[in-house]
């Protein structure tokens, strides 16, 4: 029982940063503006999250300060991809590489450490104690005093589904992602509606990184990421870009992070297999969609009045 709500609460903690930043990330990939950047996103911010921090003395306005710099540097992204008309693709992995040579360089010669800087006496972002909640099987036990940004991040995908579901500006970002010429047939701008929805996944990124930097230890370094970025944004197309699936894809890749966490140490000896795991799940799963979606596209499927037609393409 102990063993489920520790691998339960270890899973929650994965899925802060995976899900904060693929919330964001289906916004862009709706709209057909891929941020393959969300992890220089969420590694710029992370370290604004540390800095503002230890500077304000207070965690939430570092985590303010991260959003808006996860926002900004997204918006250097948006900027080279419909302004200087940049290939998306390559102007996000630029702006990956990107991040962690102007994070190290910060951390070393501002910051002056050596490189990895641990500012003294940052406070963390608060844990949610659920007092008598806690002694509820299983579930209790993995929720109590957990970062109060798991809270944020759940809220977070709430509202991104409601956005994309019920509001007009969702009506935009689909329309956009579905035809140029339609949305822009009904005054709507493709330009404009793929920079803010680029934004909106800096930001959400900027929601993860903080996590990374100021919830369990106040420390930054320029490998801080370790990928979570990728792996987010394997999250959003492995989820179909939709809410439902975003959120399932993300607890099914925090899942084989949270293993992963839970067998190192053990004698196993295969150690780099489990380190692996996380990733080794993503190429798996993005994988097994890329099969499926080979194999959908040997048909032709038209829906009629009475039932389905699927036909062959021979």
């Amino acid at each position: 029982m102990n063993a489920t709500a520790d691998f339960l609460a270890i899973l929650l903690t994965s899925l802060v940063p995976i899900l904060a930043a693929a919330v964001g990330g289906m916004f862009a990939e709706r709209a057909r503006a891929s941020n393959i950047a969300l992890d220089g996103c969420m590694l710029v911010a992370a370290l604004a999250a540390i800095v503002a921090g230890a500077k304000s003395g207070n965690p939430w306005i570092g985590v303010l300060v991260a959003v808006a710099a996860g926002a900004a540097y997204s918006a250097i992204l948006a900027f080279a991809a419909f302004f200087l008309r940049c290939d998306l693709i390559i102007a996000g992995i630029a702006a990956n590489l990107l991040a962690t040579g102007v994070t190290l360089l910060v951390v070393q010669n501002v910051l002056d450490s050596p490189g990895t800087y641990s500012p003294t006496g940052v406070d963390l972002v608060p844990r949610v104690p659920l007092g008598p909640l806690a002694d509820i099987p299983v579930l209790g036990r993995a929720l109590d005093r957990q970062s109060a940004l798991l809270y944020v991040t759940v809220v977070l995908a709430v509202v991104a589904a409601i956005v994309l579901n019920r509001t007009r500006f969702g009506v935009h970002v689909k329309a956009v992602g579905e035809s140029d010429e339609a949305a822009l047939a009904v005054g709507i701008k493709p330009i404009l509606v793929r920079t803010v929805t680029i934004l909106i996944s800096g930001a959400c990124a900027g929601v993860g990184g903080a996590y990374l930097s100021t919830s369990s230890v106040a420390s930054f370094n320029s490998q801080l990421t370790g990928g979570l970025g990728f792996i987010a944004f394997a999250a959003v197309i492995f989820g179909r870009a939709t809410p439902w699936g975003t959120v399932l894809a993300s607890l099914l890749f925090a899942a084989a992070t949270s293993l992963s966490i839970r067998l190192q140490g053990t004698d196993l000896g295969i150690q780099q297999l489990v380190h692996a795991l996380p990733y080794v799940a993503t190429v798996v799963a993005l994988s097994v969609q890329a099969i499926g979606l080979t194999r959908r596209d040997r048909y032709d499927v038209s829906e009629t009045t009475y039932v389905p037609a699927i036909i062959p393409k021979g």
